[in-house]
Parts: structure tokens; sequence; C-alpha cells
């Protein structure tokens, strides 16, 4: 039998193995819950008018309920008996109380349901929480030590669901818990659900936010693949203008050379004043022919990569200079390497693009000099022709140096 002298020890001893192995992990199940717990079950004792030999039993089997935590066991509960077995039969207790404590503590367990009156005592006691105002701070609190024994991270939305399921699958079974806490119980549930409701909409939220951001991307990806390509398009374009006047200068220049070389040379001897303005004309025509061909000169570079450029995405792929003199079976490996990395492939994009553009700049800074050249330099030429026509020895006419 169990009298208030054991419940002294048994508090004092519960007590103690509590503050000998108070973990900051157990932020619900610990010695303030099985105070609680016993506070309860006293209570509902007084109010059902249960005989002192069972309210004792109930005190005791509260006290032990949840001791199995300071072991850290999985199934507290087959260790809370366990502790509670051997302490009793220590101390002598008889083996019908502690088969009954055992009883009650094992009915604690969630999944099974109480038999008798005092272990639905026991059960209300224990999940007095549900009936609490401030149940959801204890379901925090739960949810925290849960996270914290079993090192993960627990969704708010999918706790709040589960909190939602344990309220309403469990009930209080006694009256006076039912009439005290029953009332509250149901606006717990209410406030669950209302929660869930804020998750799913918030979710829905983000879920459609997610879905305009990816179609914003996808948008601003077509965007940029034809700002690429139109860009490319347009340096082409410019690139062949380019070309196309710096034939125009060579074909020009070099028809004048051609005159210069058949008919003005061979006159030189009889009109030597003549000299210095076909020298002129000629320097012009060779320089303007030099940055002409610069020009249309072509630029490509070794032609060849390594595995090594395409892991530090080195090489550009885009570019026929770069790959020229390579295997199809590595050029077809580094293709494939670039398109599986987007940020590759538009890097390798912005440098065809970038070397593109300075390849035009080039053209047109030599194309400008051409134009420049040719331009004074014929103005120059025609100058130094009618100077010397003009003093040039009587008796000497263009025409018949021409002829």
């Amino acid at each position: 039998m169990i009298d208030q002298n054991n419940i002294i020890d048994i508090k004092e001893f519960v007590t103690n193995k509590f503050k000998e192995k108070e973990y900051a992990v157990f932020l619900y199940h610990n010695l303030t819950h099985t105070q609680q717990v016993v506070t309860t079950v006293k209570w509902l004792g007084d109010e059902l008018k249960l005989a002192e030999e069972e309210v004792n039993l109930l005190i005791a089997a509260a006290w032990f309920h949840d001791l199995g935590y300071v072991n850290n066991s999985e199934n507290h509960e087959a260790e809370s008996a366990a502790i509670a077995e051997k302490y009793l039969t220590d101390k002598g207790t008889d083996r019908g109380s502690i088969e009954k404590i055992k009883e009650l503590i094992a009915s604690t367990h969630l999944s099974k349901k109480p038999s008798n009156i005092l272990e639905e005592v026991i059960c209300d006691a224990d999940l007095i929480h549900m009936g609490s105002e401030n149940f959801l701070r204890k379901s925090n609190l739960l949810k925290i030590e849960f996270e914290q024994r079993n090192n993960k991270v627990i969704d708010d939305a999918k706790w709040d669901e589960e909190s939602f399921e344990f309220l309403q699958s469990n009930q209080f079974h006694t009256l006076p818990a039912i009439e005290k806490f029953g009332a509250q119980r149901e606006q717990n549930i209410i406030e669950l659900n209302k929660r869930i409701k804020k998750h799913k909409k918030k979710s829905a939220q983000k879920k459609h936010e997610s879905h305009e951001k990816a179609k914003e991307d996808k948008k601003a990806t077509r965007g940029v693949e034809t700002m690429f390509r139109n860009v490319m398009r347009t340096h082409v374009s410019f690139s062949a203008m380019a070309d196309n006047k710096a034939n125009i200068m060579i074909s020009v220049n070099t028809l004048i050379l051609t005159a210069v070389v058949a008919i003005l040379s061979r006159k030189l001897d009889s009109n030597p004043h003549l000299i210095i303005p076909t020298i002129i004309i000629t320097v012009v025509c060779l320089v303007t022919l030099i940055f002409a061909t610069l020009v249309t000169r072509p630029q490509i570079n070794r032609g060849t990569f390594s595995k090594d450029d395409i892991k530090e995405k080195k090489a550009n792929l885009l570019f026929f200079g770069n790959f020229y003199n390579v295997d199809l079976k590595d050029f077809n490996w580094g293709m494939n390497a670039m398109m599986r990395d987007g940020d590759y492939l538009y890097d390798s994009m912005i440098k065809d693009f970038y070397f593109l553009g300075q390849v035009l700049g080039k053209k047109y800074k030599y194309l400008r000099i051409c134009y420049t050249i040719f331009m004074y330099g014929l103005i120059i030429s025609v100058i130094a022709f009618g100077i010397a026509t003009f003093f040039a020895p009587e008796g000497t006419a263009l025409g018949d140096f021409i002829e």
C-alpha cells in the first residue's frame, strides 16, 4: 500500500533524478510538467471522490510517468515503469501496488485507451494542456524538444497539422476535466484550424510567387537570348560592311597604282617635275592599301583547348578559332559540358560578343585611318600635280605627258 510517507519519498526521489540529469533539450517533458500532472491527478481525485489509496497510487504513478526521459529513452513509459518497479521494490512496497502503478504509467502511452477510472484520470492529467489557454506555447516547447532530440527541423505548418490531428483524436475522459477544460480544447482546435488555413494561404501565395518568378525568369531568359541574337546579327552586319568598304578602297587604290605604274612611271624621265607628285600619290595608295588590308585580314587563335580549360571555364567554344584543330570527340564533350552549365554558356556568349566587338573596333579604326589617308592624300596629290604642272618648263603640257 502507498501512503503519504511513501509519496513524500517518491517526490524527493523523482525531483532529485530530474535535477541530476536536467537536460536543456527537455523543454516540455521535465519536472515542471511532472508536477503539473501530480497536481491535476490530486484535483481529479478530489472531484471524483476517489479513495485515498487510489489517489495515492495515481500520485505515485504521476511522479514516475515521465522519469524515463532522464535516460533519454525513446520508449519512456516502459523505462519509467522499470525505474518505478526497482525503486518501489527496494522500498518494500507490496507487489499489487507496484503492478497497478506500472499499469497506470503504461496507460499514458498515446496509443493506449484507458480501461478504468484511474487510467482515465492519469491520462486526462497527462494531456491536460489540450484544454489550456497556453496550449500553443506548450505545443511550441514540445516541438522544439522534439527537434533537438531528433536533430531535425519540423515545418511549422506540418507541426500545426499534426497538433490539430492530435487534438481531434484525443479527448478528456473524466467529467471534471471535460467540464473545466473541454471548451478551451475546442477553442484550441479552432485556433489551430485558423493557423493551418493561414499556412495554406501563405504556401499557395509562395507557390504563386514562385510560379510568377519562374515565368519572369523564363521571359527574361528569352529576352536575353533575343538580345544576344540581335546584337550578334548586328555586329556581323557591321563586320561585313567594314569588309565591303575596305574592298572598295583596295579596288580603287589598286586601279590608281596600276595607272601610275603603267602610264606615269614611263614618262618621268622626260618630265622630272612630276616625280614628287607621283611619289606622293603612290605612297598614299600604298598606305591606304595597307590599312584596308588590315581591315580584312583574318585573326584566328591556335584552335585547341584542354579539358582543364573547359572545367575552369576559360575556353570559348562559340568561336571557330578556338576549336578548329580539335578532334570531334573532344569538341562534342566540351560543347555538352558548356550546354549543361547555364552560367558557362552565357559567359561564353558574353565573351564571344565582347571579342567580336574588339575586332569590330579595330576594323573600323583601321578603316577610318584608311579613308582619312586616302581622302587627304588624294587632295594633296591633286594639288601637287597642279603645282608641278603650273611650274613645269615651257613647252611641256600635262596632255603630252599622258600621251
